[in-house]
């Protein structure tokens, strides 16, 4: 930490003694700089919630008198690409937003580990045993704090439901008579917005979830089973037919999945989307004006195959510090603070997602959210999506499948071979 001194006086008559007592008195020293903390992040946050992160970091800077928390946002895809550039050249930010799973995995080698400043036995008591376990824990050390639980599932326009006498299905033959209700309205039964991709995956993960053991995706993750495979050969099966029977919009992958496809199931177009929770800050944004639970609700993916132990699906957002980092006692500090209840309570508030945090109170939560939290609670595991399930290389090859197929749905085979063959060139796992 530097600081600025004030020059001692100089004076040349007069009683020198004296004088440079007085001076030695009058000597002040400047405030000291205040060492600043950098935080990159790529949460949105809109309409009331938009200063979030702002208002938590101001929180910070007030209660640490020496520091200075920065926290500056950037794009989605932007972020991908830019934290491991930073990583890799030896100049990243101090904390970053991550993705709990693979992602995090990739890059443990070049983190800092947490567990002194949060040890297991805290982390077990704000979080839970098995949070920690499953999106803390890398390698036998807590390299990550959880922020944010999102969940997948379809947010859908209540008023073309109760207009057309709908309601939510339950099962996959329930779904496929709901959507010829809907297209006979002539209405789009989903939409999607895949222009960047991800959206899509979803849909995948959730086909082979409801008719696969959770232990078969494992395995297809890590690299253990076959794009070629039966179960994922059905999956793709079941997508065909829903993208060939016009269940979905034509121009998926010319629309973004809130301002295409969330503005079509606003607008009416569409009747759901299938989307995680942060769309619920869309709809809820002041540009759409949409109320929870009364503008648009909420429902999980149906069964399909009942012998299937349903499973949850959804990211878990989280802080992580690199190794490399000028100021990682500091940053510890941060995430100590984004560990409290005020701050896991506003990120909630804020991104429509649920906290990680077993000391936010759920009363506080929605009517939406407590019957989320309700679902989550019926559910045999959690999983979490795609392309934060496998490492990077592996999630860019699936992610371009995906695209690929609702672009030529008709050549499914001929991509999941490509795709397992591309997936059998990588290097193995470090």
């Amino acid at each position: 930490m530097s600081r600025i001194f004030a020059r001692p006086c100089l004076i040349a008559l007069f009683a020198a003694a004296l004088v440079c007592s007085g001076c030695q008195k009058s000597k002040v020293e400047a405030p000291a700089e205040k060492r600043e903390i950098s935080l990159r992040h790529y949460f949105s946050f809109s309409g009331p919630f938009a200063g979030t992160m702002h208002a938590i970091s101001t929180d910070f800077n007030r209660a640490n008198a020496g520091l200075n928390l920065r926290i500056s946002p950037e794009d989605h895809e932007s972020f991908k690409t830019n934290i491991r550039r930073d990583i890799r050249q030896g100049t990243p930010a101090d904390i970053y937003s991550y993705w709990a799973g693979a992602r995090v995995q990739s890059l443990v080698d070049k983190l800092a580990p947490i567990d002194d400043a949060l040890p297991p036995a805290e982390m077990n008591r704000l979080f839970g045993a098995s949070m920690v376990r499953s999106a803390c824990t890398y390698n036998g050390r807590i390299y990550l704090l959880p922020v944010t639980q999102h969940y997948v599932g379809f947010f859908y326009n209540k008023k073309i439901f109760a207009d057309h006498h709908l309601a939510p299905p339950k099962t996959w033959n329930e779904f496929l008579v709901l959507g010829e209700k809907l297209k006979a309205a002539g209405i789009t039964p989903v939409a999607l917005g895949s222009r960047a991709k991800w959206p899509a995956q979803f849909w995948f993960d959730y086909l082979l979830l409801r008719t696969a053991p959770v232990e078969y995706r494992e395995k297809l993750m890590a690299g253990k089973a076959s794009w070629t495979d039966p179960q994922v050969m059905h999956a793709f099966e079941r997508w065909h037919g829903l993208v060939k029977t016009g269940m979905f919009n034509q121009d998926a992958g010319k629309l973004e999945f809130d301002s295409g496809a969330g503005l079509m199931v606003r607008n009416g177009q569409a009747a759901m989307t299938l989307m995680g929770t942060w769309i619920t800050g869309y709809f809820s944004s002041i540009k759409v004006g949409w109320e929870e639970d009364k503008d648009y609700g909420f429902f999980p993916f149906p069964t399909i195959d009942p012998e299937i132990p349903p499973v949850a699906l959804g990211p878990i957002d989280g802080l992580i510090i690199p190794k490399d980092a000028v100021n990682i006692e500091s940053a510890k500090k941060v995430l100590q603070h984004f560990s409290g209840n005020n701050a896991q309570m506003a990120i909630s508030q804020g991104m429509g997602a649920l906290s990680p945090s077993l000391h936010v109170s759920k009363a506080s939560y929605s009517p939406m959210k407590k019957a989320i939290l309700a679902d989550i609670a019926q559910t045999n595991a959690w999983a979490f999506n795609y392309d934060l399930a496998t490492r990077p290389e592996q999630a860019e090859i699936g992610l371009q499948l995906f695209s690929d197929f609702m672009e030529n749905p008709d050549q499914y085979k001929k991509l999941l071979q490509e795709a397992e063959k591309r997936m059998r060139e990588l290097p193995p796992r470090q």
